[in-house]
């Protein structure tokens, strides 16, 4: 073997080895990249989680794992098993109950006029609605209920809009959502979007959209307006409405588009009230009727906040509400020695009720 020395003798030999299972190698390598490409997971977290590291992971990606060993045998039956364990599929779980509410109903309702054809609508409501909870249910509801219709089923996504968001960051977050390729060209990722959704009616949820700034709106507008035709849903808090009130000569494309702004009603006192008997009612029936309706009316007088938007209104707050719950289920847990099922005790906890 000319040109081999004894040093790099032993490489030679893991080239060789490797060579004669290179087929298998390769599709192994091209499923990888492209699950990366779908799920915007990057090597070294990809490795972690098949408890690679990232230099060995990059080695096999790169065609030359005979820095590391003769056979990529197991690494390649890592990433086959992970990428089987974790399908990309549309959300279809969300942990936690959802307490059948006036905004709930409301929400649904919206979810029903977006479906049929490609239209936008925005729903709006002060922080603590349960909107984001509802939202990401009613996403997983639909998902569940389409799954079935395989390759022309309805679908749903959520994309979370944080502050400062550029639209590249964003159209890469929604293309993550919807397992399209995701990348750093806008124009190739809507060009993704509209190949793999063109035989599909799809609904974009976009939460927390006051954060967006016009230049994300006008992408977005791309989604509605051209193949794929998605139907979009903006959720926010009363900001969002403002900004379009504010900005409706630059926004008015997107008023025209807009089919309804829909403020969502808020919690009813009489909703509040089935919620505190449904979570705690086993601890307030034996209290004297006049306790149990004290105690009934401070802690919803607790939850209740002043709207900072509409000065001269007050609103129950439900993440106050279920949280105050929470508390004292934990407490009368505590008192018998009983653990609380975190994940069950209420309807909307931490941040689910945004």
């Amino acid at each position: 073997m000319k040109g081999r020395t004894v040093k790099n003798e032993a490489t030679y030999e893991r080239m060789d080895a490797l060579a004669t299972m290179q087929q298998e190698s390769d599709s192994v390598r091209a499923l990888l990249l492209d699950y990366l490409g779908r799920t915007g997971l990057k090597v070294d977290d990809f490795a972690r989680r098949i408890n690679y590291s990232g230099v060995t992971l990059r080695f096999f990606l790169d065609n030359r794992y005979y820095n590391v060993g003769r056979t990529d045998i197991r690494v390649r039956k890592a990433v086959k098993h992970f990428i089987e364990t974790h399908p990309i599929e549309p959300p279809q779980r969300v942990s936690g109950e959802l307490y059948d509410t006036a905004n709930v109903r409301t929400i649904r309702e919206t979810f029903q006029k977006l479906l049929p054809k490609p239209v936008a609508y925005m729903v709006y409501a002060p922080p603590g609605s349960q909107k984001s909870f509802v939202l990401e249910h009613e996403v997983a509801r639909l998902n569940q209920e389409e799954l079935h219709k395989n390759g022309h089923g309805q679908r749903a996504y959520y994309v979370y809009a944080r502050q400062n968001l550029r639209p590249r960051d964003l159209i890469r977050r929604v293309c993550i959502a919807c397992g399209s390729h995701a990348g750093n060209d806008i124009d190739r990722m809507l060009s993704n979007l509209r190949f793999d959704f063109q035989t599909r009616r799809t609904l974009l949820v976009v939460d927390e959209a006051q954060h967006l700034e016009i230049e994300c709106f006008e992408v977005l507008r791309e989604l509605l307006d051209q193949p794929p035709f998605f139907s979009l849903l903006f959720a926010g808090s009363h900001d969002l409405k403002q900004k379009f009130d504010r900005f409706s000569a630059t926004l008015e494309q997107w008023n025209s588009r807009i089919i309804a702004k829909v403020k969502l009603p808020g919690l009813q006192p009489q909703e509040a009230e089935g919620i505190i008997l449904r979570e705690i009612g086993h601890l307030l029936a034996p209290m004297p009727e006049a306790r149990r309706n004290a105690l009934i009316e401070g802690l919803m007088k607790q939850a209740t906040t002043k709207d900072a938007f509409e000065k001269a209104r007050t609103y129950i707050n439900i993440r106050t509400l279920t949280n105050a719950l929470d508390q004292i289920s934990q407490a009368h847990a505590a008192k018998i020695g009983v653990p609380v099922d975190r994940s069950t005790s209420t309807g909307c906890e931490e941040e689910a009720c945004a």
